[in-house]
């Protein structure tokens, strides 16, 4: 029983080809854990950005709630005044 080169030669290429997609892939996994890593820091960084953003409008409604406030004392404060 002998085996020819040319019998051989295409499951031999075959296994070469299969050996470089797997390794190709495995690249690619490793790219794309990378980039998993660097979305996840952004998120983190929106939601820090987010929640800051969430404080200084509940500040500035706080604010203008006091600053209506104050108009309508001032307000008030005329018009018993004016009696």
């Amino acid at each position: 029983m002998s085996v020819n080169f040319q019998h051989l030669a295409p499951i031999i290429a075959a296994c070469v080809t299969t050996g470089g997609i797997v390794f190709q892939i495995g690249k690619q996994s490793e790219r794309l854990e990378t980039l998993g890593f660097k979305v996840q820091a952004q998120e983190k960084t929106h939601r820090t950005n987010s929640d800051a953003m969430n404080d200084m409008n509940q500040k500035l409604t706080i604010l203008t709630n006091d600053m209506s406030h104050i108009k309508r004392d001032i307000h008030d404060i005329k018009v018993n005044m004016k009696i």
